[in-house]
This record gives C-alpha cells, structure tokens and sequence, in this order.
C-alpha cells in the first residue's frame, strides 16, 4: 500500500488496486473536519447521535467524530461499510494522532459485532459490498450519512440512484447526507431518490461539496 503526504501534512493512502487515494491529497484531515464533522456530525442535534459510514477506509471519519462526541459529551452509535478494510499495521503508520482510540477502531472485528469505544459510543464494522448490503434491518436509524465511496469516476455503480434511495431509506426524518463529491450525476441521483440537495463550498479551495436533508415528515 503507497502512503502519501497531503497538502495540510496529513498522510492517506492509495488503493493498490482501484487507484484511487483514501483522501483528498489537499488534506486528508482537513477535508475529514470540513466534509464530515462540520457540515454533518455538528448539524444533527444534540444528545446520541447514530452516523453511518460508507466508505470506513482509515477509519480517519470515525476517530474525528469520536473526537468531537467525547468534547462535547455526546454519545454516538457508528456504523460502518467497507470492503476494502485498511489493516492495522497500516493505520499505525498514519500520522493523524497518538490517541490510542484510533488503533482500538481497527482492533474491533468486521463481523458487525457492536463494539463499545471511547466513552459510552457503539461502534459497529460490516466488511462487505454495499451493494449487497442488507439495509432493511435499519430502516430510519440514522441522524447522519457520511458518503465516503471512492470517486464516482472510479465506482459509479456505488453512486446511483438506487444506492441513494437505500440510503434514504435508513435516515431518520431530517437527517442528513454528507458528501465530498458535487458531480451532477450524484446531485440528480440524490434527487432521485428523494433528498433535498444543497450544495455547500467544498474543502480547502474545492469549489463545491453536497449536504442532501431526507424531508421531514409533516
């Protein structure tokens, strides 16, 4: 695996297979807080919050929400996709922090067992395809959707309009989406599938990024 230093000092990986990078190479920490934390994990309203993560990769997400949750003395059930884990002895090797919690993320088991981390949070790791994820048993759990799928010119299978209606499916009323990628075709697929899209300024000089709201029910 080729590890490689973003533009804000933060490393990410490139996937051996896809291509593709972890992270943005402008800053892998600084797209995670911009993206993730302050227009998704922040905008849900206090108290327990229960995230769902598309795309667990460095498990960078994870510890950052954590991070805030344990700030701000919130409690987060964190539920996560991926079928290409990054292994231990990798995630060691990053430089995003000395805090033990981020090595204990990639020491909990990828058999969607719950696992309890850093104070009182739940995390929950699936290792599979999304796409042939069984969605229905969380119809309507989530506050918030991290979208975290490698780029839709790398994998637009993951980013159509079927995939956006499952993921409808599992937000709560008034929950939110959250995605680095403003590409047309992920705006109308959003659209598609029932979400009211906006589109926000985009991490560290990236023109756009996109919150979608799942209407609440009136």
């Amino acid at each position: 695996m080729e590890f490689l230093k973003t533009e804000d000092g933060s490393m990410t990986v490139r996937h051996p297979v896809l291509g593709e990078l972890y992270h943005s190479d402008r800053g892998a920490v600084g797209e995670a807080e911009h993206v993730y934390i302050r227009a998704g994990f922040e905008t849900v309203s206090a108290g327990e919050a229960a995230v769902f993560e598309v795309g667990f990769g460095t498990g960078l997400n994870a510890w950052l929400t954590l991070r805030r949750a344990a700030e701000t003395g919130r409690r987060v059930d964190y539920r996560a996709v991926e079928l290409y884990p990054v292994e231990r002895e990798d995630a060691a090797r990053l430089n995003y922090t000395d805090d033990p919690l981020f090595l204990e993320l990639h020491d909990a088991t990828w058999d969607g067992a719950r696992h309890e981390v850093g104070a009182g949070c739940g995390l929950t790791k699936y290792w599979t395809d999304l796409l042939r994820f069984d969605f229905a048993p969380l119809a309507e759990c989530f506050d918030v959707i991290y979208f975290d799928a490698f780029a839709p010119d790398a994998q637009p299978e993951l980013w159509s309009a079927e995939v956006m209606e499952r993921m409808f499916s599992i937000l709560k009323p008034g929950g939110v989406l959250v995605t680095y990628s403003a590409k047309g075709t992920v705006k109308q697929a959003l659209r598609t599938a029932g979400f009211e899209v906006v589109r926000l300024p985009g991490a560290l000089g990236k023109r756009h990024m996109v919150r979608a709201v799942k209407p609440s029910v009136e």
